[in-house]
């Protein structure tokens, strides 16, 4: 996958996929990296 400008790395996402917390109630999430990535276009 090739990151744009506003996009994380695999390799950045690897080293912070982890920090998300899981979600124990309610709705499924969406991804969480597409989320992240929607935040960094948006600022």
């Amino acid at each position: 996958m090739a990151a744009k400008r506003y996009e994380l790395s695999d390799e950045q996402w690897e080293m912070i996929k982890d920090m998300f917390p899981k979600a124990k109630t309610g709705r499924p999430p969406k991804d969480n990296r597409i989320i992240l990535n929607a935040i960094f276009w948006s600022a």
